[in-house]
C-alpha cells in the first residue's frame, strides 16, 4: 500500500511539473511590455530596428511587422524572441512604403494571438521637393549642398509664427539600453509642454524626421551637426541632450543651441527618481529653457 501511494505521489509530481509551467508563464520583469523603433519614419531600404523591453524571455514568443489595420491574427514579417532576454533589439528588412505597426506576442503558447505591445511607424519612398519661403536665421556656409525642403505644412506653421522663435527638440539620446524609453519621454514632454507651445513655434517631431530622411541627415547632440541641420531648416534654436538610467536614478542632460549665434546658450542637468519625477523635472526644465532663450535674444 505504501509503495502504491509513493507511485501516485511520483506521478502527481511529474504531472505538476508539466502542467504548471504551461499555465504560469514567466511575467515581464520591470513593468509593462514595451516595443518601439529607432525612428518614426524610414526611407525605403533602411533596416528597421525594433527595441523591446520587459519581455518574458520565452523563445517561442515573437515580434512582427504588419500594415496598420491588419487583424491581430496576421503574422506578417515575424521573428522569434531570443531566449532569456528581457530587452534587446531585433532587425527587420524594410517593407514597401506605407504605414506599419510593430506587434509583440508574449506568452504565445498560452495566450495565442493577443498583442502584448505595439508601436507605429512609416516607410517612405523618397520625398518631393517643396520650396520654402522661410529665410534661415543664419547664413549658410559657402558651397553648401542643395537641401530638400520640409513638407509645406511644417513650413507654413513656422512662417505664420514669424514673430516668435522657431524651436526644434532633437531626440534625447539614450546613453544606455535602460534609458531608451526615457529618451522618447523627455523629447515628447518638452515638445508638448504648454508654455513651450505658447512661447515658441515648436517644430513637429514627424516633420523634423521627414526632413532628415529627405536630406540623409541624422540628429544627435553634436554642436556642429545641430547648427548644420538648424541652418538648413531655418530654425532659431535647437534643444538637444541625453538621458541615462543608473539603477533607480534617471539623469538628463540638456543644452540649447542658438543657430544664429552658433553656440550653446543654456545647459541643464537633472536627476529624477522614476518616470513621474522625470516628467515633473522636464516641465521645470522647459520653464528654464524659455527664460534662457528669451535672455539670449535680449
Amino acid at each position: 500500500m505504501q509503495i502504491k501511494n509513493q507511485k501516485i505521489r511520483s506521478i502527481a509530481s511529474i504531472v505538476l511539473l508539466i502542467v504548471v509551467p504551461f499555465f504560469f508563464q514567466p511575467s515581464p520583469v520591470g513593468g509593462a511590455p514595451i516595443v518601439n523603433t529607432d525612428k518614426n519614419i524610414y526611407n525605403h531600404g533602411e533596416t528597421i530596428k525594433v527595441h523591446f523591453f520587459n519581455a518574458p524571455g520565452d523563445g517561442s514568443d515573437w515580434i512582427c511587422i504588419v500594415p496598420v489595420g491588419s487583424p491581430d491574427t496576421d503574422a506578417g514579417d515575424y521573428k522569434y524572441m531570443p531566449k532569456r532576454e528581457s530587452e534587446g533589439v531585433l532587425t527587420f528588412d524594410s517593407p514597401s512604403p506605407g504605414k506599419y505597426e510593430v506587434r509583440a506576442y508574449y506568452n504565445y503558447r498560452r495566450n495565442g494571438y493577443v498583442v502584448s505591445a505595439r508601436y507605429g511607424f512609416s516607410v517612405v519612398n523618397g520625398l518631393p521637393s517643396v520650396e520654402s519661403s522661410m529665410a534661415p536665421p543664419a547664413v549658410p556656409r559657402t558651397g553648401a549642398e542643395k537641401t530638400i525642403s520640409m513638407e509645406k505644412s511644417a513650413v507654413t506653421a513656422i512662417s505664420r509664427g514669424a514673430s516668435r522663435y522657431s524651436v526644434s527638440v532633437f531626440h534625447f539620446k539614450p546613453v544606455n539600453m535602460d534609458a531608451s524609453n526615457y529618451g522618447i519621454t523627455v523629447t515628447n514632454t518638452l515638445i508638448n509642454a504648454p508654455r513651450m507651445q505658447s512661447a515658441f513655434v515648436m517644430m513637429d517631431r514627424k516633420d523634423l524626421e521627414t526632413f532628415l530622411v529627405a536630406n540623409d541627415l541624422q540628429q544627435n547632440d553634436q554642436i556642429e551637426n545641430v547648427i548644420n541641420i538648424g541652418t538648413k531648416i531655418g530654425l532659431n534654436f535647437v534643444i538637444t541632450g541625453s538621458v541615462e538610467k543608473r539603477g533607480t536614478i534617471i539623469v538628463t542632460n540638456c543644452k540649447v543651441v542658438s543657430i544664429e549665434q552658433r553656440k550653446v546658450v543654456f545647459t541643464n542637468k537633472s536627476v529624477s527618481m522614476g518616470e513621474t519625477d522625470l516628467i515633473n523635472n522636464i516641465m521645470k526644465m522647459s520653464d528654464a529653457i524659455i527664460d534662457a532663450i528669451l535672455r539670449s535674444t535680449s
